[in-house]
């Protein structure tokens, strides 16, 4: 009995919110190696779009909205399929416990207060960058040989609930460089507002950009335009398809729910992106080998939608740590969901290069 609790709580911290789910403070901190392993040459992910897809200039802009009345979906916990082409083989894994310590070595070589928050933040969460082996259970499945069986907030599960958004991702600078994670030049305005299925009601405010301080990541300078990510790229988890994004960007804000802020104790993490339709008709979010997705088999009919995540990370003046999102919706064993995850469906890019290229 306590073998399996201690797998437990190691499976959920890989999947970045079993600590609440399962009413533990996150997952125990692994022994560090005592050299830096190497990943193989393919899990040395590169971000480089292919030729054919537009390229955003400095200074793009991207606007998009959605109105209210239209699809949105409040994204459970649940379990995820992994990609042969991500997470390799049983035999032959990929993106696995090797990646995890390469990265977790690079960042202590980070400036202090990262050198320490960020080598315990991927002790805590490490589907941030990679899936480690023991996190993996055999799926009978025409495509994926494992799948990961305690909750992600990359699920096939999700409930329609309401809600409406009007985003603008303003990239000023096309690549990170190093300093403070909020010390960048690119900006976002977001005006979000939405339900779970409860009915609860909750408002998004972004207070700033931040460059993740996430080794492997290259974000832009936390904006990013017609770019590729999460996938093979190193950038955003892996567990999500690599896809690509008409705009995209990582922030700190407040979470409200019922018109009081949850987040007293401290900002959480907001990911918002645009990108190419990842959701078929039944919901299930695509496997790399599926994609693109022609737009019938897509669950509204479209080439993009919206993706609205709050992170269980807190930022800290010692660094980013793990905190679990203070969201009201009860999950079926009596704790919050801690995460945020809502997808608009039926939104429309008001403003963006590639509105007469991509969209749907």
């Amino acid at each position: 009995m306590e073998r399996d609790v201690n797998r437990r709580r190691f499976l959920g911290a890989s999947t970045l919110l079993i600590g609440a789910l399962a009413g533990c403070p996150g997952g125990q901190p692994e022994e560090t190696p005592a050299t830096t392993p190497s990943p193989s040459p393919e899990e040395t992910p590169t971000a480089t779009p292919t030729p054919e897809e537009p390229m955003a200039e400095m200074g793009a802009e991207v606007t998009v909205r959605q109105e209210s009345g239209k699809t949105v979906y409040w994204v459970l916990p649940g379990e995820r399929r992994l990609s042969p082409t991500v997470f390799g083989t049983p035999d032959n894994p990929r993106f696995g416990a090797d990646l995890l310590e390469f990265r977790i070595e690079q960042a202590k070589q980070l400036p202090e207060p990262l050198s320490n928050a960020i080598p315990q933040l991927l002790q805590d969460l490490p589907s941030l960058v990679a899936v480690p082996e023991q996190a993996r259970e055999p799926v009978d499945s025409p495509i994926a040989h494992e799948k990961l069986t305690e909750p992600t907030l990359f699920s096939d599960n999700a409930q329609i609930t309401s809600g409406e958004f009007e985003v603008t991702y303003k990239d000023q600078r096309p690549y990170d460089r190093p300093g403070a994670p909020g010390d960048t030049p690119d900006e976002a305005d977001l005006t979000a507002t939405f339900t779970d299925p409860a009915e609860n009601e909750y408002e998004l405010q972004l207070d700033h950009i931040v460059q993740p301080p996430i080794p492997g990541y290259e974000t832009g300078g936390g904006v990013m335009t017609g770019a590729w990510h999460h996938g093979v790229t190193g950038t955003g988890s892996p567990l999500m398809p690599k896809l690509f994004a008409y705009g995209a960007f990582w922030g700190v804000g407040n979470v409200l729910v019922n018109g009081e802020v949850a987040t007293e104790d401290g900002f959480r993490v907001i990911h918002f992106m645009t990108t190419q339709t990842v959701r078929d008709q039944d919901y299930r979010l695509a496997l790399d080998e599926e994609l693109p997705l022609p737009a019938e088999s897509t669950i509204a009919g479209r080439a993009h939608h919206t993706h609205g995540v709050v992170l269980p990370i807190r930022p800290t003046p010692d660094g980013p740590v793990f905190d679990p999102v203070p969201t009201a919706f009860e999950l079926p064993n009596g704790n919050p969901q801690p995460f945020i995850h809502a997808m608009w469906e039926q939104e429309e890019l008001v403003n963006s290069p590639f509105k007469q290229e991509m969209s749907g």
